[in-house]
């Protein structure tokens, strides 16, 4: 009797070890099953901001106000404006000059002597004219204009920081929900492979009499469920990572297997200067203060609209195939244009002008509160997340001394095996749940960075 309890004490040690075996293989056989390229996080975040198409057509915007800036101050020049007319006259021209018309000249008579006509024909005609005019007053306006058009490319610039932030964040967050689902379907291929050697030893006990046929069902339905379980994983891991690839700007299908993070290092943060970096730093607050001094030079430009417009100018025309009229006429002088009445337009533009100043102020106010209470509320996540860190560490680290102290039970023959099985599936579990709060530790740290306008590469 002895005998054949060590026999099978000593058969089911090796199902525990062959158990055991089974679920170490069950973990290698994702990274042996996963094919492609090994891409870091770091790489990752490289290859999104190179080859981003959405931050490549923000990136354009800043080249397009650039090139509306450099256009705005070449207004300050002069001016050319050249015009090249021809036609063909419908009816001829006919001059009448009668006699004296020019005057009665001592020793000449009278020019002409007689009543003349001077006749053009139908015929075709050329004009030409030129004219070259350089403002002076008008030059604040343009200053302004340039201003408001320089500020208007810092504020590209922000929007392209503040899409480049979000970018690199959907990165990271993306790729570590890789790494929490590859950590799931790690603990799937676990659980199948312990619910597999738990079926097959069930069956056994079944035809053995030792054992109840709906133990072995339940199990059989735990093991479809497992299976289920892991197949859903597996596609939205395989959705995942097309999501990435789009994100890199590259193709969907490229192949790749997501890099460990390294474990959680000490985070000091001072949340004073956090709340102080993203007032200064956060693209949106840098983007409402910019609105204001866009409002303000809006105001400024209109304003100086009652100035009114001087410069000098200087104009030749010459034409063709016309007899009577001189060939070339050359002037200079000033130009001057100004609207001395306007019914009150101007001032109720300017007015208008000033409510979108203080509209643009009370906006860059409330993106400041936005800021510090987004600044808050990561920082306390970030705190949470550290702790639940702490909870699943020490959660893993006694399922790991329960799982030894059940073995040596089970040695011992005072436990089951499939008390043993339990436990080591717990321990399957308290792994998986702790890279699951490591994991959320590194998101909620890249969302805390994000809030802050911090552009921390990893």
């Amino acid at each position: 009797m002895r005998s054949a309890v060590r026999s099978r004490s000593g058969i089911c040690c090796v199902c525990v070890a062959a158990l055991l075996a089974a679920a170490t293989a069950g973990a290698q056989s994702i990274e042996a099953a996963a094919t492609g390229e090994r891409l870091s996080l770091t790489e990752a975040v490289r290859l999104a901001v190179a080859n981003n198409r959405s931050l490549a057509t923000a990136r354009l915007e800043v080249e397009k106000a650039e090139a509306v800036l450099a256009a705005s101050k070449t207004r300050r020049l002069p001016s050319f404006e050249t015009t090249l007319t021809g036609s063909q006259l419908v009816t001829p021209v006919n001059f009448s000059f009668p006699a004296g018309a020019f005057g009665t000249f001592p020793g000449i008579g009278p020019v002409p002597n007689t009543d003349t006509n001077v006749t053009t024909p139908q015929q075709f005609s050329i004009y030409a004219s030129a004219q070259v005019t350089q403002p002076l007053t008008q030059l604040k306006r343009i200053n302004l204009g340039v201003e408001a058009n320089a500020a208007t490319v810092a504020l590209e610039r922000e929007r392209v920081r503040e899409q480049q932030l979000s970018l690199v964040n959907s990165v990271k967050r993306l790729y570590f929900a890789i790494l929490q689902t590859q950590s799931s379907v790690t603990a799937s291929d676990e659980a199948i492979a312990l619910y597999r050697e738990l079926d097959r030893t069930l069956d056994v006990r079944v035809v053995q009499k030792v054992a109840l046929r709906s133990d072995a069902l339940n199990v059989k339905a735990k093991l479809a469920q497992e299976e289920f379980t892991r197949l859903t994983r597996t596609n939205t891991l395989a959705s995942q990572k097309e999501q990435l690839n789009q994100l890199l700007g590259r193709d969907v299908r490229t192949s790749f297997v997501p890099e460990d993070v390294a474990g959680i290092a000490a985070v000091d943060v001072d949340l004073d200067a956090a709340q102080r970096q993203a007032v200064d730093q956060r693209p949106d607050v840098r983007e409402a203060r910019l609105m204001v001094q866009q409002a303000d030079l809006d105001r400024r430009l209109k304003n100086a609209e009652r100035i009114p417009d001087v410069g000098l100018q200087f104009s030749y025309m010459s034409n063709f195939n016309i007899d009577v009229l001189p060939k070339n006429l050359a002037a200079a002088g000033v130009q001057v244009k100004w609207e001395p009445f306007d019914w009150g337009r101007k001032s109720r533009e300017l007015a208008a002008k000033g409510v979108v100043g203080n509209q643009a102020r009370l906006a860059a106010r409330e993106a400041e509160d936005r800021a510090l209470v987004d600044v808050n509320t990561r920082f306390r996540k970030l705190g949470e997340a550290r702790a639940l860190l702490k909870v699943t560490d020490s959660a893993r680290v006694a399922a790991r001394e329960k799982l030894r102290v059940r073995t040596d039970q089970f040695q011992l023959q005072a436990a089951l095996l499939s008390d043993v099985m339990q436990v080591r599936a717990e321990l399957a579990d308290s792994n998986d749940q702790y890279q699951q709060a490591l994991l959320t530790f590194w998101t909620a740290k890249a969302d805390f960075e994000l809030a802050i306008g911090e552009e921390v590469l990893p």
